[in-house]
């Protein structure tokens, strides 16, 4: 797993062992961001169920001014600092925070700093719902910026979204993998 693109560009990083975290193709990591493009820069990120951290630190790589990464696992919250550790060169200092939660309680302490994000991406375990009351919260506690997106990588065969007042706008399959951009 590398990073593709931007300041940490070729930067190769560690993705915990096992089934415990599935990581994002670089196949779909480049489409995602190809799809974001510019809109990467000066925004405020967020990447909910982190895993090894490799999809927020391509957006900073990308030019993201401040990245949140939200990881409940001690072990893979480990691994993200291993992996900011080894990019530190490439990225600015304190343009990241790292959070020990699970994503619902990350979501309060999030509203309670007042942050709100330009682009939030998702990729909770696949087959466990998580998805649905993250969403619910980020529409009630106005996570999301007035024009900020939504990126859900969820498995090809799971039902689609309950949007909470959000709506699909992109739709894209790559193998086992469905990605939706929701405003």
């Amino acid at each position: 797993m590398r990073v593709v693109s931007g300041f940490a560009r070729g930067h190769k990083l560690i993705c915990p062992e096992g089934d415990s975290v599935r990581p994002t193709s670089d196949r779909v990591k480049e489409a995602v961001f190809s799809t974001l493009g510019l809109g990467v820069q000066d925004s405020h990120f967020l990447d909910m169920f982190s895993g090894s951290g490799a999809i927020g630190i391509e957006a900073m790589s990308r030019g993201a001014a401040h990245t949140v990464f939200v990881e409940e696992c001690l072990a893979h919250a480990d691994i993200i600092k291993r992996n900011l550790a080894h990019v530190s060169k490439a990225i600015p200092e304190g343009s990241y925070k790292l959070f020990r939660e699970n994503a619902l309680d990350a979501l309060r302490i999030l509203k309670s700093l007042n942050l709100c994000f330009d682009i939030i991406f998702l990729d909770p375990p696949y087959k466990t719902g998580l998805w649905e009351p993250v969403l619910r919260d980020i529409y009630e506690m106005k996570l999301l910026s007035a024009s900020g997106i939504i990126v859900l990588e969820m498995g090809k065969d799971e039902k689609e979204p309950d949007l909470f007042h959000f709506n699909i706008i992109k739709r894209k399959v790559y193998g086992t993998t469905v990605v939706y951009y929701i405003k």
